[in-house]
């Protein structure tokens, strides 16, 4: 009986640890484990915002790489931007499963996560790390302590010149507001180039926020204070936006059409060949330098430095992430995250970039975007890149965020309006009080007052 009985304890150890290797976690590795051969064949859907966006073209094309370690399929779904909320509200409601995974800009964070995965599982269970990233990104993609997506494609500012302008007539890169000022008059009274072209223009999901809350942060302003009162009406914060609307209103240093531009649309004109600054989103800087995308006379002329702050003052740029995350409808959420995880790998995001800096890749992958700490700081990459990343990563220690709440939007909204009211004339103050009694209405609507 004791023989009989030390099989049977033999056996039932046997299974358990087969059992137990089974289960064993899979590394961020982006390699499927044993117990992953049952996600072989599985596709997993991926909705992107439509675009020629570089780093989305770059992990369709990597994404084969992917499929022949695992044998998981991924399929690139694209919506255009402005439709791209509705999409995952509409999935999110009905669990439909139409998306396993989704890019979202992180200001619809608080309205989507209720429709997204929690991570938290699943970065425990595999020993996923997290502190890859710059604690800025990570924060937008976490609510109430639990991490519903990952930072895999993540924007801080930066200030954008033409190079050939500013040696021609001597100038140096501006480092405060004034000396922005100062220069754009500059340009724009000495060459056929406006200064600087900013964006005005209402909707757009509030793309005309980020400069002026660049203006607004570094002047000590703010959206709200501790307690959700709006405060972006106070003395800082009407000196600022005044400084910022006369760019195009007083100092005429913008071009008219500004008015109405979203950010693509000065890029756009910026990419023409039309003016000698931009200030937005650091992506950008491979479309600027793309023959196929900018004029003869830009390609190669454009540099870049730190966005400008108020005088005296700490410079305040903006941080922006579009992160990726797990539909809570998704039939193969396994396969999401291995996929996930395989799209996160530091040296999958430094290939890219590398790759993009020595054209070992076509064109249309081309992609500055790096998130990981690590990569920011990597040797050869500054090297290949002039310093870009060592400038990225200083602006990060001094970047913020607009406010991670699921009322954002519809205050964008009203933000939005009040700005593109603004830059057609209409006075500061009581456009901004005006606005400040809107959003007040809502955040007390929303429960954040007695």
């Amino acid at each position: 009986m004791k023989g009989k009985a030390a099989v049977l304890v033999t056996i039932l150890i046997l299974v358990m640890s087969t059992m137990v290797s089974g289960c064993s976690n899979s590394t961020d590795s982006g390699n499927t484990s044993e117990s992953d051969k049952s996600l072989k064949g599985q596709t997993v859907k991926v909705l992107l915002s439509a675009g020629d966006v570089g780093q989305f073209n770059a992990w369709k094309a990597r994404s084969k790489e992917f499929t022949k370690k695992t044998g998981i399929k991924v399929k690139f779904i694209e919506t255009p931007y402005e439709n791209l909320l509705e999409n995952i509200t509409a999935d999110g409601v009905a669990l439909g499963g139409a998306y396993d995974i989704v890019a979202h800009p992180d200001t619809m964070g608080s309205s989507i996560k209720q429709f997204l995965e929690p991570l938290d599982n699943y970065i425990k269970r595999d020993d996923f790390d997290l502190s890859r990233w710059p604690d800025a990104y990570l924060d937008l993609s976490t609510f109430n302590g639990s991490v519903y997506s990952l930072p895999v494609r993540a924007h801080v500012q930066m200030l954008f010149y033409r190079k050939d302008i500013f040696d021609r007539l001597g100038l140096n890169p501006p480092k405060n507001w004034s000396e922005l000022e100062k220069v754009s008059k500059r340009i724009t009274e000495k060459t056929d180039l406006y200064g600087i072209v900013p964006y005005y223009g209402a909707g757009k999901n509030g793309q005309n926020l980020y400069m002026w809350t660049s203006y607004l942060w570094s002047n000590g302003g703010g959206i709200f204070d501790k307690n959700y009162k709006p405060i972006f009406n106070n003395n800082e914060g009407i000196e600022a936006t005044k400084r910022y609307i006369d760019l195009l209103v007083k100092d005429k240093v913008a071009p008219p059409g500004s008015v109405t531009f979203g950010e693509q649309d000065s890029r756009t004109y910026f990419k023409q060949g039309k003016a000698a600054m931009w200030l937005g989103w650091w992506w950008v800087y491979s479309e600027f330098n793309d023959s196929k995308s900018s004029a003869k006379d830009v390609v190669g002329n454009v540099a870049f430095t730190s966005v400008p702050g108020w005088k005296g003052k700490q410079s305040r740029t903006n941080v922006s992430t579009f992160p990726l995350g797990i539909m809570k409808g998704s039939k193969h959420k396994e396969a999401a995250w291995e996929f996930l995880k395989w799209l996160s790998k530091p040296d999958l995001e430094l290939n890219i970039v590398k790759d993009s800096l020595t054209d070992k890749s076509p064109s249309d992958q081309h992609s500055p975007v790096i998130t990981q700490k690590g990569n920011l700081r990597n040797k050869q990459l500054n090297e290949l890149s002039n310093g870009f990343y060592n400038v990225a990563a200083d602006s990060l220690g001094n970047a913020r965020t607009l406010p991670k709440i699921k009322e954002w939007p519809k205050i964008a909204d009203i933000l939005s309006s009040a700005i593109s009211k603004m830059a057609t004339g209409k006075p500061v103050k009581p456009v901004l009080d005006d606005a400040a009694k809107e959003v007040e209405q809502l955040m007390k609507k929303s429960g954040y007052y007695d």
